[in-house]
């Protein structure tokens, strides 16, 4: 997949929400410190005085583009680890088919290797974002860990998972592959990030399911 095209002004969001986008498609497909303002205004077919104007400098867009990024991300946590009636199984099996999704907003096919995460993207290039978007990257994998481990904890109150299922263990068999599921398919395709999260199912279901007649 290519750099974003030039977008038609007819029908589009509003101009803050184009950059906002445009900004956000950059820093993932090629890191933050490697885009500049002219490459964003390219991008949204405007000028680097309306993105001042818009956003002021460089550091306010990238801390406006990764607050949009963590409420979306919170969306998605309710969405599944905090949705009623899921079984912790299910809620894995969603968390991978939303992964596969967000990467293919950025590759064809499933041997592509382009990133697709921002966060990840961060994560190596510190230097280049605020201390506050680095703490907001870091209260998110902490949010993810405590939705996991909310949701390890009702497994096995329901029954899904043995009375003495270690919640920590199971907690940090799932984060990892989450954290860092952008970085895996970058050297190793979408499949084998797939199968690690088809591995994690069942390991947890295997070692730590409840017998059948529990």
């Amino acid at each position: 997949m290519g750099r974003p095209e030039k977008k038609a002004r007819l029908g589009q969001p509003p101009m803050k929400t184009q950059i906002k986008q445009a900004a956000r498609d950059l820093f993932i497909q090629r890191g933050i410190g490697d885009v500049s303002y002219g490459d964003i205004a390219e991008v949204v077919n405007t000028t680097r005085a309306n993105l001042h104007y818009h956003f002021g400098n460089k550091e306010a867009l990238i801390e406006a583009v990764f607050q949009e990024t963590f409420d979306s991300v919170e969306n998605t946590f309710q969405e599944i680890w905090a949705k009623p009636g899921l079984t912790l199984d299910q809620r894995i099996e969603l968390t991978a088919k939303d992964s596969a999704e967000r990467f293919y907003q950025f590759n064809d096919h499933e041997k592509g290797r382009r990133p697709w995460s921002l966060s990840a993207q961060a994560r190596f290039t510190s230097q280049h974002i605020s201390p506050k978007v680095q703490t907001g990257i870091s209260n998110m994998s902490r949010r993810f860990e405590d939705y996991v481990t909310h949701a390890v904890k009702l497994a096995i109150g329901n029954g899904e998972l043995r009375h003495d299922a270690p919640v920590r263990t199971i907690v940090l068999m799932i984060s990892p592959i989450w954290n860092f599921g952008s970085l895996l398919t970058q050297h190793s395709g979408l499949k084998k990030l797939m199968d690690h999260y088809a591995a994690v199912r069942t390991t947890i279901n295997a070692a730590y399911g409840a017998p059948d007649d529990a």
